[in-house]
């Protein structure tokens, strides 16, 4: 993995769990030049339009608005930004969901953190001909 291009991918990070939230800005500061944080589905969104970033991080079941109904608003105008789901819940129905949603990774907490920054890494550089992100090579 090349960590100097990992620096500069752009993560967006939605977790409404305080020490889950501190847990990934100690580990995203250290990794990337700029990332952005959110509490929940509401205020992610408003830092995807305000900030546009890279990648999305995001849990599930948070107060305000969810991660399935925030994703869908993203979706809406973005089918192509790579969207990797941190949750607790591992149900098919929400894989199936998630996969319906073109969501890029599925990871079930607890996760490693040298994992998401795998994941991360190669959903932002593993692109098609067209420099598009090739939603095909991960399956869920």
């Amino acid at each position: 993995m090349d960590l100097a291009l990992l620096k500069t991918v752009r993560p967006l990070i939605i977790e409404d769990e305080k020490d889950m939230l501190d847990a990934f800005f100690t580990l995203f500061d250290t990794m990337f030049d700029e990332f952005y944080t959110a509490r929940n589905g509401e205020e992610g969104l408003y830092r995807f339009y305000k900030n546009a970033p890279d990648v999305i991080i995001t849990d599930l079941q948070m107060p305000f608005m969810g991660g399935f109904r925030m994703m869908e608003r993203i979706r809406m105008e973005n089918a192509e930004i790579p969207i990797i789901i941190t949750s607790a819940h591992s149900e098919e129905a929400h894989r199936a969901r998630a996969k319906a949603l073109r969501v890029t990774e599925y990871l079930c907490k607890p996760f490693d953190m040298d994992e998401l920054f795998e994941k991360i890494y190669t959903c932002c550089i593993v692109k098609n001909g067209s420099g598009k992100i090739n939603f095909d090579h991960f399956p869920l």
